[in-house]
């Protein structure tokens, strides 16, 4: 009887009317790739409250169905290899919840659809309208999960009556034959098995795929801003697409066709599983951000009500991977955080590119003996954007190796989500920043770099208090803390004996090669002049930068005298591309553009003639000389460098009394300077 049953379905039988026509498979393979249909057939979609079903109880029963018919196909494919825990009737039973129904009529009504009514139509196009026209009021999830449903019957159908033949079931038999599906128990056709295979690994990636999007559904409803991260209409689309050609293909193999084994049914197999990694990618990327929010939320929490430094500072790396995240840079030794416990920590925050300057002040600090002695300590955090390969490993030891501090023991140790609450919370953006901590992981200043670059050891502790008590002495000049040795070698000697020092400085060589051509004229003359240009002086635009940054944090008054001789000289030169300063010592006598100052040097042989007279000097007949060339602009602005967080909101026009409008501008930091 096993014979004859096999004979039927291998084509030794009585021949079937049925045929499976190339323009079909060609249909079916264009359906998965044809966006106008599909957003035809997604038109379609009509839910209504009353077709709700429970999506997870259902594909609970299609997961129990597949699984156990997946698993006779393997071991018919492969009897001799391991079937895992997917052979018939020894997988796991998952119960849907009590008391579910399925909407029998509907999976009826598909399965009619995909089965021997698609083999008959022959028009892909046609059998997709009709199944979504009958899922129409069902959700995209629900949509799939019928469609699926139907098939696993079918499929599951077949393959149960094979496994019960093949241990004499007399019933199984003659209900094989009755439905016209006989048994496999020894295939006479080997190749068709394997077509049998190919058809079972694509029917395994489409239960794979309408998993992640079922399980999506359902994770997704407490974090719905992460919803779009799967376009689960057209996902649906491409598991219908898939659960249809499974069932045509099926079907075709089972009904005693001739000819047919498995037409283009590789090509098939290939595409679904493109689909599918897709498909479980995006599920996979969801998690990822899912999980991820969830931790920036707990370290939200944490950052905003520390108790305790350590676990802080914790958060910051992946313990897990090593519970000795920290190397110290002078002992040569790892260690765990909790050595920073009762200490208070400056967190180094950098990318890969720290300068020297930046460098060489911070190890200054941390040589100084009450540094360590007043329980302090600093810890690098770097912020590695790009995969950490071995150029990347390379810059990172390099850097490591000059910091005598602790450092992080690798930069894939530092904590992915800890990095997006930095940027958000501390505004990190690539721009070295230092955040002071107290014992407890209270933040007492969000960045001290700029009080560092600008006042040194003589800003410690670091906190924002200090800034502002720096920053509120009457003797302090703006042009003495930009024009420094640090900056300028030996300026000091010249700020201290009291000469002109022209300090200049333009995006465009031509200006800034005029000016030069005018001073000359005037050293000439034997007016003594230090000249400074600055325009490639990286070091003085970075100190220029966090002079304004460090005033502005104490919340200082944009129209302070101070605060607005600065700007105007960063102003100068961003918008009208340069400035020109001419001091005597430190005692500022003009801060102006470039173009004022190019224009009062190019007329100095009609203003020299003022020199003397009435024991007038040099820098007053300048001063003179500029004051009636520069005309006072209609209205002002000021351009000030976004990196603390601060901006000051309410600021009024220094010559109107309109108040100004804050306008955001991007610009990239490989700038002039």
């Amino acid at each position: 009887m096993a014979t004859k049953l096999l004979a039927h379905v291998f084509g030794k039988g009585e021949k079937s009317a049925k045929q499976v026509d190339k323009s079909m498979i060609a249909g079916l393979l264009g359906a998965f790739d044809d966006d106008c249909f599909m957003k035809n057939i997604l038109h379609t979609h009509a839910p209504e409250e009353s077709s709700d079903i429970d999506v997870q109880s259902l594909f609970l029963l299609v997961e129990n169905t597949l699984h156990g018919s997946v698993g006779i196909v393997d071991s018919i494919v492969n009897p001799k290899g391991s079937q895992g825990g997917a052979s018939g009737g020894n997988s796991v039973f998952k119960p849907p919840t009590e008391g579910f129904i399925p909407p029998l009529s509907t999976i009826s009504e598909v399965g009619c659809e995909i089965t021997c009514k698609a083999l008959d139509t022959k028009n892909v196009k046609e059998t997709m309208v009709s199944v979504f026209h009958e899922l129409a009021p069902y959700s995209w999830v629900s949509k799939a999960v019928l469609t699926l449903s139907a098939f696993a019957l079918h499929y599951a159908d077949f393959w149960w009556l094979a496994h019960a033949q093949s241990s004499d079931d007399k019933v199984a038999e003659s209900m094989s034959i009755l439905k016209g599906l006989p048994a496999i128990t020894k295939p006479l056709d080997p190749q068709k098995i394997q077509v049998f295979g190919v058809l079972n690994e694509m029917v395994k990636i489409t239960l794979e795929m309408t998993e992640c999007i079922v399980d999506f559904e359902h994770d997704c409803k407490d974090v719905p801003e992460l919803s779009t991260v799967i376009d689960i209409s057209a996902s649906v689309y491409q598991i219908v697409v898939a659960v249809v050609a499974c069932s045509i293909q099926f079907t075709a193999l089972i009904s005693g066709i001739d000819d047919y084994k498995g037409q283009d049914l590789s090509v098939f197999s290939r595409k679904v599983n493109v689909i599918g990694h897709t498909i479980k990618r995006h599920y996979e990327d969801f998690k990822q951000k899912k999980a991820e929010k969830r931790e920036y939320q707990r370290l939200q929490r944490l950052f905003h009500a520390p108790t305790d430094n350590v676990e802080l500072i914790k958060s910051f790396f992946y313990i897990k991977d090593n519970p000795l995240p920290l190397y110290h840079g002078s002992k040569k030794v790892t260690d765990k955080v909790e050595i920073l416990r009762r200490k208070k920590v400056l967190l180094l925050i950098t990318d890969l590119k720290l300068t020297s300057p930046d460098l060489s002040i911070l190890v200054k600090i941390y040589s100084e003996s009450k540094f360590i002695e007043s329980g302090y300590e600093i810890v690098w955090i770097p912020v590695v954007e790009e995969a950490v390969g071995e150029e990347v490993l390379g810059q990172f030891k390099a850097l490591q190796a000059l910091m005598p501090w602790y450092s992080v023991e690798a930069p894939t140790l530092v904590n992915s989500v800890a990095v997006k609450i930095i940027k958000d919370k501390w505004h990190f953006r690539q721009e070295t920043i230092v955040v002071v901590l107290d014992q407890q992981g209270r933040v007492e200043n969000p960045n001290a770099m700029n009080l560092i670059r600008v006042w040194g050891w003589d800003a410690f502790p670091f906190t924002e208090s200090v800034g502002t008590t720096l920053w509120s002495k009457r003797e302090i000049t703006w042009f003495e803390l930009l024009v420094t040795d640090l900056v300028f070698p030996h300026i000091t000697e010249a700020i201290k004996a009291g000469k002109y020092i022209f300090l200049y400085g333009g995006e465009e060589q031509k200006a800034v090669h005029e000016i030069e051509e005018h001073v000359k004229k005037i050293t000439d003359d034997g007016v003594s002049m230090v000249l400074i240009n600055v325009g490639k002086s990286q070091l003085f635009w970075t100190r220029l930068e966090s002079c304004m940054l460090s005033k502005l944090q104490t919340r200082a008054d944009i129209h302070d005298t101070l605060m607005q001789d600065i700007l105007k000289l960063y102003t100068s030169f961003k918008k009208d591309g340069g400035f020109a300063v001419l001091s005597r010592g430190s005692h500022v006598l003009v801060n102006s553009s470039l173009a004022v100052v190019s224009k009062v040097l190019s007329q100095y042989d009609s203003w020299k003639k003022q020199v003397g007279v009435g024991g007038k000097t040099f820098e007053v007949a300048f001063k003179e000389h500029h004051d009636r060339i520069y005309v006072l602009p209609q209205c002002h602005h000021f351009y000030i460098p976004n990196m603390v967080g601060y901006i000051p909101e309410d600021v009024k026009c220094p010559i109107c009394p309109r108040m100004m409008k804050n306008i955001v501008k991007f610009e990239c930091c490989h700038g002039a300077h």
